[in-house]
């Protein structure tokens, strides 16, 4: 297997490489999730396991927001995600290590066990559990990827350079320009309403659960509400529109900034009745909902994030 790190360089040059490259993140964290419950890991490298199954899952979003990003001609911001992937990458934030396993060698070491000893696994790889009842092997973590010549890049031609910045001459410094008029500023703090009006029901939960098109393990990132097509859609809190169009897999989208971090879309729309920048107010009619994007019938797709990164919607909504 290509080492990750290099897949997911590729698909940043490559377009065409993400959706490959999102399908590798979700089986390797499929395996993480495999060796998690493996009792031939310890507990404490079982932690090493489910932090990595994290930093898996914050690239996977990324990766899928610059793809989205660029299809929708958001060249800024996806530029900006870009660089926020490589610093990741490059940087430490993405851990890499691999697997050795230790046969006991006792009087309980089975032929099998003693094949298994001091074999080596990738980090995206499941790892197989003990052989027999008895068996008292046990796998270390080492930090590092496993050496390959053939996985080398030749040349560093895979690798993104540093960036150095050219030195521009001054610029002129321009007339000072009367400063606009301020706009409105939402309260600090606010209770949230529902996005739809009472008596809907929520069918899918936040979290992890089969993806209904691409048939892999990925995160729900929302929750989905059963609202039929023109559906009115409200806004669950006072804030500012930061996306309103069409998000590839979303369909038509809407993002709105809220205080304190948090921030609500709403996806699947079959209209959107505000636009980028706009200033919302709470229980504005802000969409009619539908079935765009994916395809799996009429619902609200409603998610929130706290500093950008996903979050579960129910914990900041009143009860349904």
């Amino acid at each position: 297997m290509a080492k990750l790190k290099e897949k997911i360089i590729k698909s940043l040059k490559n377009t065409k490489q993400i959706e490959p490259t999102l399908n590798t993140l979700a089986k390797s964290q499929e395996n993480l999730l495999k060796n998690y419950s493996n009792p031939v890991f310890n507990q404490k490298d079982r932690g090493k396991l489910l932090k990595s199954y994290t930093n898996l899952q914050d690239v996977g979003k990324s990766l899928y927001r610059y793809g989205a990003l660029l299809d929708n001609n958001y060249f800024a911001d996806a530029k900006e995600e870009k660089e926020d992937i490589e610093n990741v990458v490059f940087k430490g934030g993405l851990s890499y290590y691999h697997y050795v396993w230790h046969s006991e060698n006792g009087e309980n070491t089975c032929d099998e066990c003693r094949e298994l000893d001091g074999q080596v696994f990738e980090m995206g790889e499941e790892v197989p559990e003990r052989p027999h009842p008895n068996c008292r092997c046990t796998v270390e973590i080492v930090e590092g990827e496993i050496e390959k010549e053939d996985d080398k890049p030749q040349d560093d031609k895979d690798k993104i350079p540093p960036r150095i910045p050219t030195p521009q001459p001054p610029k002129p410094q321009p007339i000072p320009k009367p400063e606009p008029s301020p706009q409105p500023t939402p309260p600090q703090s606010q209770k949230w309403i529902l996005p739809v009006s009472k008596g809907h029901k929520i069918t899918s939960k936040y979290g992890y659960r089969m993806h209904p098109v691409k048939h892999v393990m990925a995160l729900h990132d929302g929750i989905d509400i059963n609202a039929l097509s023109n559906t009115p859609v409200y806004a669950v809190a006072d804030g500012t529109v930061s996306v309103a169009g069409w998000i590839s897999g979303y369909g038509n989208y809407i993002q709105i900034e809220h205080a304190n971090g948090l921030s609500s879309f709403y996806a699947h729309l079959n209209k959107i009745n505000v636009s980028k920048g706009s200033v919302i107010r709470q229980g504005q009619n802000i969409a009619l909902s539908g079935n765009t994007g994916i395809g799996t019938g009429p619902h609200l797709h409603f998610g929130v994030k706290k500093n950008g990164k996903s979050d579960n919607p129910e914990k900041y909504l009143p009860d349904f």
